[in-house]
């Protein structure tokens, strides 16, 4: 059991058109499922170029500025890139690993994971509170102000 925040699979166990797409076009492309690394990839790059335009410039500092607070969707349910921390904020699922059997079964042999609950962002994620409270702890306050 463990804990992913995406799988090929996901979209269209909660019927994400977008997501589902995405794996359709990947799969067909690659003969294979794309990778909970290959859907972030995908996700960043059309983020950051999202972020571009809405700035209206490649500097970092402004780029960074058109991300904070942003919400997305785009191969699953909303996102948000949060503002204090720029963490990327979305729901989290719980999976269970496949037999050998079940996933040799499978035409890409590489099904691995049946997603058994969805814990939203905010659920998942420490509050500011929590974050400010780890870096006092760790020493860090200097970057608390």
């Amino acid at each position: 059991v463990g804990a992913l925040p995406w799988a090929w699979n996901i979209p269209e166990q909660y019927n994400y058109e977008t997501g589902k797409k995405f794996v359709e076009t990947f799969s067909k492309r690659y003969d294979a499922y794309p990778s909970s690394s290959a859907a972030s990839a995908y996700s960043i790059l059309y983020q950051y170029k999202d972020a571009v335009e809405r700035a209206g410039s490649f500097e970092t500092a402004k780029v960074r500025k058109a991300l904070e607070g942003h919400k997305y969707s785009l191969l699953k349910d909303e996102q948000e890139w949060r503002a204090f921390d720029q963490q990327n904020i979305q729901t989290v699922y719980a999976v269970k690993g496949k037999t050998k059997e079940d996933i040799l079964k499978d035409k890409y042999q590489s099904d691995y994971f049946e997603i058994l609950t969805s814990m939203s962002g905010e659920k998942a994620a420490r509050t500011q509170r929590q974050w400010k409270n780890d870096r006092f702890k760790a020493n860090k306050s200097s970057i608390l102000n």
